[in-house]
């Protein structure tokens, strides 16, 4: 045998006992990884029940875009609400907020869900606003009977946009002309390749008038006796500090979740109802993952 073919051959034989120490070292794996899936398959529903089956706040978050395809739409928000409002240990329910807004029609369903469990049963509801409790934010956070915020946190704007661009100068200067059919005299109402005219102009701001009056109307029968219902500038669209709000009726003490839960709670545990995957989830993910994931070696 040559030189060349010893070295050659020498080669393939590690490559061989690599190869095998390779895949026994995959097996020894995913024999680990399939103790520690079944391991926390029976343990999951056991540790899950713990977090709900003793004294706790039940802290249901407000995160974000409000609308009908987010995790602060009504329908991901309501069950949840209902959940904490029939759970016997729950000493409490927090509506954790931190949202500029978003749909009116998504806040104004989870503002009245909030007001109608309020008015069923005895759990006490507040809304703990901290970055962010603004428009539609705000919308439900004043449903809660109390309302806390940070000195730094920004509150209010009550108020009703809705956005529209014309683009028609920068269109024509590319060149780019709109071919839309259509039917009806003011199916383009909206279109930005289209001039909106007077009349049109009057309709749209009387739906978002509607739409403001209703929050004010909300907004009044919420804080009454807290705010000053002669006061325009709450209602004009402006955002305040905390400290601001509270001097405006718009919340009722500076402080946060900790300090509530210091003050009122004796510090029992935060039990977050939205939570996207507990530990075990997020465990019995990764290991269903690296189970079934193909290997090329």
């Amino acid at each position: 045998m040559s030189e060349n073919d010893k070295a050659l051959n020498d080669i393939v034989t590690e490559l061989i006992v690599e190869r095998k120490r390779n895949y026994r070292n995959t097996i020894i794996l995913r024999i680990f990884f399939v103790v520690v899936f079944l391991s926390i398959l029976f343990l999951a529903p056991l540790a899950k029940n713990v977090n709900f089956s003793s004294p706790h706040l039940a802290v249901i978050e407000i995160n974000g875009l409000i609308s009908s395809n987010t995790d602060a739409s009504a329908e991901k928000i309501i069950p949840l609400l209902k959940k904490a409002s029939m759970n016997e240990n729950s000493a409490a329910i927090i509506i954790k907020v931190n949202s500029g807004g978003g749909s009116a029609t998504q806040s104004k369903i989870i503002f009245d869900e909030i007001v109608k469990i309020k008015n069923s049963n005895d759990k006490k509801i507040i809304a703990v606003i901290e970055d962010v409790g603004a428009s539609g934010g705000y919308y439900i956070a004043m449903a809660a009977d109390e309302i806390l915020a940070s000195e730094t946190s920004i509150v209010g704007s009550i108020g009703v946009r809705l956005d529209n661009y014309d683009v028609r100068s920068l269109f024509n200067k590319l060149g780019i002309k709109s071919r839309t059919i259509y039917s009806g005299d003011n199916k383009l109402i909206l279109d930005p390749f289209h001039e909106l005219t007077s009349d049109q102009y009057n309709h749209v701001k009387k739906l978002t008038d509607q739409i403001h009056t209703q929050f004010i109307n909300d907004l009044r029968e919420s804080r009454k006796n807290k705010i000053d219902i002669k006061n325009n500038l709450i209602y004009s669209g402006l955002f305040y500090t905390g400290i601001e709000a509270k001097s405006l009726g718009l919340i009722d003490e500076i402080s946060s979740i900790y300090a509530l839960n210091n003050e009122k709670f004796n510090n029992i545990p935060l039990q977050t109802y939205n939570q996207d995957k507990n530990i075990f989830d997020q465990l019995i993910q990764s290991s269903f993952d690296y189970l079934f994931q193909t290997t090329i070696n």
